[in-house]
């Protein structure tokens, strides 16, 4: 999950463990709005320094607000509500990062949002405490070495097949059969189907649909036609792209560039 999408706000990124990116940020002076909370291949977890994080989740009445808060993978966007200032620090872990962080597989959460509180207390009291004792250009070091100095001695690890199915999926950016990694696993569909679920909550076919829509969003933002994003990215046609993309940000591919563009107008 991607709470924010901010461009051009972050400082210099400290050397971290494989699978974690931190991600400080500062907006004031925005009109006050929506955020679009977009679906993606990592857990979040936000660290908000400012009034908490106001979020809104498919299928549940009302806003929610987190001070840290510890956000699945899904396939649905949240929508996160601003008065025009976020101040804070966003670490992106991969699957594999989460589970050495938090001892447990990352389908616990998935489609969830959870105070960071709850699943590790300590942990969430040194990233408020520290991170907000920071001034905003160290913010990243400090967040990055809290979260190095946890994982330093954590080895839990997914089932070798999970995990070796999940990088395939990655690494070919959903351009990848199941029936081609049931072919490398040698187990029948239904058990790596069984096994993957387990781990990451969703199955093979919907993870690679994930890592598509990833890789079209980032080379739609990148200006490409959408014609010929569908064609690289391994949809059936454009049409199939932008029933895909509304479904998965609730906007169809313009419109989608467009609301993003302007989700923190007047920003400073």
């Amino acid at each position: 999950m991607e709470f924010r999408n901010i461009r051009g706000l972050s400082s210099n990124p400290p050397p971290l463990p494989a699978g974690v990116t931190v991600t400080p940020y500062r907006i004031v002076g925005a009109q006050p709005g929506e955020h679009i909370g977009l679906p993606s291949s990592t857990i979040t977890l936000v660290v908000d320094l400012g009034n908490g994080l106001d979020l809104g989740e498919p299928g549940r009445a009302g806003v929610r607000t987190f001070q840290c808060c510890l956000g699945g993978m899904h396939l649905e966007p949240v929508t996160i509500h601003h008065d025009g200032s976020q101040v804070g620090v966003q670490v992106n872990l991969d699957p594999a990062a989460f589970r050495a962080l938090f001892a447990m597989p990352p389908g616990e959460l998935w489609s969830a949002n959870i105070d960071l509180d709850a699943a590790a207390p300590a942990l969430a009291r040194r990233l408020y405490d520290e991170a907000g004792s920071a001034v905003y250009e160290d913010r990243g070091l400090v967040v990055g070495d809290i979260i190095a100095q946890a994982l330093r001695d954590s080895a839990d690890g997914a089932d070798p097949d999970a995990e070796h199915a999940w990088q395939l999926i990655q690494r070919t950016r959903g351009r990848i059969t199941v029936a081609t990694l049931v072919e490398m696993s040698g187990w029948s569909a239904r058990k790596l189907t069984g096994v993957f679920t387990a781990e990451y909550g969703i199955g093979p076919k919907q993870a690679a649909r994930l890592a598509r829509f990833e890789h079209a969003r980032a080379r739609l933002e990148g200006g490409e036609p959408i014609a010929e994003v569908a064609v690289e990215c391994g949809y059936a046609d454009q049409a199939h792209l932008t029933r895909e993309f509304a479904t998965i940000t609730g906007h169809p591919p313009k419109e989608f560039l467009r609301v993003q563009a302007a989700e923190f107008s007047g920003a400073l």
